[in-house]
């Protein structure tokens, strides 16, 4: 009897061959934060990195647990499936997104009449442009570093409306809602794709610097000389012995800015200050109904600001029933209480304990103002009036 082939996959590799980009990303910035050097999948990322194998193969299946699961994978199909096979993308795949095809027709109705400089886009800044994120949220959601956190903090506490604002619900509220429109509108714009509504397809990007204080000026490369770039930057990380990771978490390492002096120096020489991996998205579909969409451009920018602000709120109000009623995945860390200014409890903590279990017993209520809401059960209003700001004062503004 013949043996059924079977394909197993590491998280990592899972990652790589399966995820989104967005979910790629995600993954990369908890490995760099491992201190085991693990990346891994939440809930949410397992479930579409399942759903794109299962166009693949018959049968998905997970071994083990955390970051050291595995994916097996069974019965590869003669032909790959279409997405819409496996998942309603009415729901996108989010957890039921109801306000789908109210971003959907703004994304088309900016690809038809928006002012566009360069065909290019990153999916930020294309929801920013649309509409979808305010300036303030596209910000705060780009910020990494604690430094330039806490001045774009202070910057923004200066302005009256955002006086008095939590520095840790800020960017809980811009972070996540920011994050989650991304991935909305990376699953759309693939679905149109698919569709043939647009073209969409990753390309680079040459960075020229402006001459006498002039905009620096972004030019599409030719793939052949991507191609030998790529090559050459290959050849220059293993001179050098830096990897991907390196390149973007050890900024201050010799090795790196050996690197870095001699890429810009090879760079040059084709005229660009550096380069950049975006996406082209063009509008390909003639459907004379896209024409009514500009018409209600305004109106669907505040219905789509309703919509999610209701969306988010549901959700905020979900984890804060969860803080009461849901086991805490993440163990007691004393280093990190103790960082923050607080005190850990001495003993280890249950896998069945809650957050609100791991309160009692440490100063948690004294200083983390997210536990305090959550404890006081005000999370999910206060979430939903601080997104409420950031959309509307924005709104007021453009």
């Amino acid at each position: 009897m013949e043996t059924e082939t079977e394909y197993r996959y590491s998280v990592e590799k899972a990652t790589i061959q399966f995820g989104t980009d967005a979910i790629k990303r995600s993954f990369e910035k908890k490995k760099a934060r491992s201190v085991k050097g693990k990346g891994n999948l939440d809930g949410r990322e397992t479930k579409q990195v399942i759903t794109e194998m299962r166009r693949y193969f018959n049968l998905v299946e997970i071994e083990g647990k955390g970051a050291n699961r595995i994916f097996v994978c069974k019965g590869e199909r003669e032909e790959v499936l279409d997405k819409k096979e496996l998942q309603n993308y009415s729901n996108c795949g989010q957890g039921q997104m109801i306000y789908r095809t109210t971003l959907e027709e703004l994304i088309l109705m900016y690809l038809k009449y928006g002012n566009r400089k360069y065909l290019t886009t990153t999916t930020r800044k294309l929801a920013h442009e649309i509409g979808a994120i305010t300036k303030e949220m596209y910000e705060l959601s780009r910020l990494k570093g604690q430094e330039e956190r806490s001045d774009y903090y202070k910057k923004i506490t200066e302005i009256e409306a955002f006086t008095g604002v939590d520095y840790s619900l800020l960017f809980d509220v811009a972070n996540r809602e920011t994050e989650r429109i991304l991935n909305n509108i990376e699953t759309i714009l693939e679905d149109l794709r698919q569709n043939n509504i647009i073209l969409y397809v990753t390309v680079t990007n040459g960075v020229i610097e402006g001459e006498r204080g002039k905009p620096e000026e972004h030019e599409m490369l030719d793939p052949m000389l991507v191609a030998e770039i790529v090559v050459k930057q290959r050849h220059l990380r293993e001179k050098h012995n830096v990897e991907f990771n390196d390149l973007r978490f050890r900024l201050n390492d010799e090795r790196v800015k050996a690197y870095k002096k001699e890429e810009w120096e090879y760079l040059k020489t084709f005229g660009y200050t550096r380069i950049y991996n975006t996406k082209l998205i063009v509008l390909k579909a003639c459907d004379k109904e896209i024409v009514n969409y500009f018409k209600k451009r305004k109106e669907l920018k505040e219905v789509f600001m309703l919509e999610h602000r209701e969306f988010a709120i549901d959700k905020a109000k979900n984890r804060n029933n969860d803080f009461f009623n849901k086991p805490a995945k993440v163990r007691n860390n004393k280093h990190l209480v103790a960082s923050l200014g607080g005190r850990a409890k001495k003993e280890v903590f249950k896998e069945t304990e809650t957050e609100y279990d791991k309160v009692f017993g440490t100063d948690l209520l004294e200083y983390d103002f997210l536990t305090q809401i959550k404890f006081s059960k005000a999370y999910g209003e206060c979430f939903g009036e601080l997104l409420k700001l950031l959309q509307e004062y924005q709104a007021e503004a453009n």
